[in-house]
């Protein structure tokens, strides 16, 4: 008995003993992160991560330092993210790293310090970078390990790929142009020898192989091998298919309408795993857990039958169709993506027709959520959050049209189209970056036809002004006198602090505010003016407001009536009266306050019913400096019903004519 005890004592050690040191997969992080963007200035909070391939010691890296990190499943991880690292707005690069044996760094997620602009984002050019023949794929990594984002860009004709080392303001110089096979349509960005520096893989469909190009940290690269795929490998990407820590490769054969799977040794070596079949024309595969299984699959978009094919993995490098959506487009470019937040990846799909959004049922079947129609030619799809919303957006190249769209996501599968903007001849692929470090996602486009690469930075948050109303109208107002109080309100409508220099009112007008110095994003405050004229006649000005809004100064118009003469009342109701008879008198007093004599031009009546008015006054032609002087009023009914008609005093005090109105009723 006591044997028996020994035996599986050992057995139990010697598997718990294996189980410690099985390989670790190379993780993979889906996006979104959760949540991958927060306002800068924040406090700490909780990151979560989702993916596959994380094991029970999996840490969450923050632009390379560890997180105190927690494992709640091979597919999701929490980490801490402390205040100080979104103190700023700036971008987080956030990784997985699985600790030896096997094990590795997972794709980049990039978080952002920003905030959230809603449906309004913009972008500017700030390059326009020379390449070799036919640009046709760009990728976005860290080359030479400063923390400062690169470009890889695939040259079709040149048979080369160009590295473009960042400078963290949005430069970019060309340090490398290693060879490839013959026309690399597409490259991929991973670590392939486990040196911790990224390699790269090219799709040559020209020579019908692949090129794995090993980097050294400093942005120079050698090639390793050349293996072959299918017939004219047009893209491929990269993942751990068998969960060994080692990066393997699928590649979409285009003429051989398959996907080649090429199962890396953790040297820079790939060795050919299996060949599965798809459709007529496979352009472009992506990699995620679209089942939730732990084990990566692969979505195919495939041009011949417009749809998104599904390959479940297995986790040994086979694979094994489970759908093939319809995409009502030609599916040139697929990416991958959780756009409706329910935890399980979807897909968006581009081509000739038009941006589809495909929504993942969580077992490897797809679902048409919705379609944008393009007039032009869409080619390349990237994914990421660039109005720091939280939800999923596309960037949307067209090889036609020579543009980049952006199109905004709303957590639901649905999209909107805020900007498109041209970048050069046949805009054939984009990337995703933070190629300033400013908290906002940027955009590099390969332009094939234009031999270049754009670089478009977006705009940073910015606060914009809103004047309401934009014209305060004072009427007459006597001469040195102040008006009632009218107030504008000043909206900040942008996205960031409004800073106040100035707030002035010009002559003849005076203003107070409760605005101060600074009026934060999506507040408002009050401007009260004041009308005291200084002399006689319109006067008009403007209330200036001087701040760090793109559109300043703004203004308010003002304007008013300055006169130095008063008329009072300025009505009279003489009630009822029988027709053929006349009331008794009524007066107004009309006085000058100015200094010099005011010269009258005549005081009339008039209107429809002016007969039945009639007036004696003793102005004379004119009214001394500070002096008054009394018109008299009777009425005289010519017919029953209301009666009306004006009195007007013409005359050089600025605000003629001055009128009285006249009311009667006649029986």
């Amino acid at each position: 008995m006591r044997r028996l005890s020994i035996v599986f004592a050992t057995l139990v050690f010697g598997l718990v003993a294996v189980l410690s040191h099985a390989q670790a997969p190379v993780p993979l992080i889906n996006l979104p992160l959760v949540p991958d963007a927060t306002a800068p200035g924040g406090p700490q909070f909780t990151l979560t991560v989702n993916g596959t391939g994380f094991v029970s010691n999996s840490t969450v890296n923050w632009n390379g330092s560890p997180l105190a990190t927690t494992f709640v499943s091979g597919s999701q991880l929490t980490a801490i993210v402390p205040a100080a690292d979104i103190a700023t707005a700036s971008t987080g690069w956030v990784t997985v790293v699985n600790p030896a044996p096997g094990g590795g760094t997972s794709n980049v997620g990039f978080f952002t310090a920003t905030v959230n602009t809603a449906n309004s984002v913009a972008f500017s050019p700030a390059s326009s970078l020379a390449m070799g023949d036919a640009p046709s794929s760009v990728a976005v990594g860290d080359f030479n390990g400063d923390g400062k984002l690169d470009l890889a860009v695939a040259n079709a004709d040149s048979y080369t790929v160009s590295v473009l080392l960042g400078d963290g303001t949005g430069n970019f110089t060309l340090a490398s142009s290693p060879g490839t096979g013959i026309y690399p349509f597409s490259v991929a960005v991973g670590d392939f020898n486990g040196d911790g520096r990224l390699d790269l893989a090219t799709a040559n469909a020209g020579t019908d192989t692949l090129s794995s190009l090993l980097g050294d940290g400093t942005g120079n690269f050698t090639l390793a091998s050349s293996p072959a795929a299918g017939s004219y490998p047009y893209s491929v990407a990269a993942g751990d298919f068998n969960r060994d820590g080692k990066l393997d490769l699928a590649v979409a054969d285009l003429e051989g309408q398959s996907v080649s799977v090429l199962l890396g040794d953790g040297t820079g070596n790939f060795s050919l795993a299996s060949t599965l079949p798809t459709a007529e024309w496979p352009f472009s595969v992506a990699v995620g857990d679209f089942n939730g299984d732990g084990n990566l699959d692969l979505a195919v978009g495939v041009e011949g039958t417009a749809s998104v094919v599904i390959l479940l993995g297995d986790g040994t490098g086979n694979f094994t169709q489970a759908s093939s959506t319809l995409a009502m487009n030609a599916a040139e470019s697929v990416a991958v993506g959780d756009f409706n937040g329910d935890g399980k990846l979807d897909v968006a799909v581009v081509g000739s027709g038009g941006v589809s959004i495909l929504l993942g049922d969580g077992t490897g079947n797809l679902t048409l959520a919705s379609h944008w129609v393009s007039s032009g030619w869409p080619w390349s799809v990237a994914v990421g959050d660039f109005n720091g919303d939280g939800n999923l957006d596309v960037a949307v190249t067209d090889v036609i049209n020579g543009t980049v769209s952006v199109m905004l996501g709303d957590g639901k599968g649905n999209l909107s189209l805020p900007s498109t903007l041209v970048t050069g001849s046949e805009a054939w692929s984009v990337a995703i970056g933070d190629f300033n470090a400013d908290g906002r996602l940027d955009l590099a486009v390969a332009n094939w036809g234009a031999n270049t690469v754009s670089i478009l930075l977006q705009s940073p948050p910015a606060p914009a002004v809103t004047l309401s109303p934009a014209l305060l109208s004072f009427g007459t107002q006597l001469v040195g006198t102040s008006s009632a109080p009218q107030t504008a309100t000043l909206t900040n409508s942008g996205y960031a602090t409004l800073n106040i220099t100035g707030i002035a009112a010009s002559a003849n007008f005076a203003q107070t505010n409760t605005c101060g110095s600074s009026v934060a994003a999506g507040a408002s405050c009050t401007i009260t003016v004041t009308f005291t004229p200084v002399g006689v006649g319109t006067l008009t000005g403007s209330i200036t407001i001087t701040d760090n809004a793109s559109n300043s100064p703004q203004t308010v118009s003002l304007t008013g009536l300055g006169t130095e003469v008063t008329i009072s009342p300025t009505s009279l109701n003489f009630n009822t009266q029988t027709v053929g008879t006349t009331s008794a008198p009524q007066t107004v007093k009309l006085t000058n306050s100015g200094q010099w004599a005011l010269i009258l031009g005549g005081i009339k009546i008039a209107g429809a019913d002016s007969a039945d008015f009639a007036q004696t006054n003793t102005c004379g032609k004119g009214v001394p400096a500070g002096s008054s002087c009394t018109i008299s009023v009777t009425f005289a009914p010519q017919a029953k019903g209301s009666r009306r008609a004006v009195i007007g005093v013409i005359d050089n005090g600025g605000a003629s004519p001055q009128t009285v109105d006249l009311l009667g009723f006649g029986k």
